[in-house]
């Protein structure tokens, strides 16, 4: 089977996913993809990612590494500005604390 053949046989939303995964999926040995279907089938996607990883060549693990690292550095970026915004409301919130203690006890 190639590409092409497994596109014709799914839906056509399909597409993009059997150009992203297919490669690697052709592949797969009948074992290696009868298990992998099962782990997607239960719902153990961790276990069935690890199999895809293992039967992809260097250059799909490359590519799946920096699809992964953009979306963490995305996420840390999101995340970084998060905790920035809260380190600097609660500088504004301390500063305004002070004030209002100062302002009771005369200084």
């Amino acid at each position: 089977m190639n590409l092409q053949e497994l596109k014709d046989k799914l839906p056509a939303e399909a597409a993009g996913l059997v150009d992203l995964y297919g490669p690697t999926i052709l592949l797969m040995t009948a074992e290696q993809l009868r298990e992998w279907l099962n782990y997607v089938f239960v719902g153990r996607y961790t276990e069935a990612y690890a199999l895809y990883l293992k039967a992809a060549s260097a250059d799909t693990l490359l590519a799946e590494w920096d699809t992964t690292h953009a979306e963490w550095k995305a996420a840390n970026d999101v995340n970084a500005d998060k905790i920035a915004m809260s380190q600097k409301i609660g500088q504004v919130f301390a500063q305004v604390m002070i004030g209002m203690i100062l302002a009771v006890v005369g200084f």
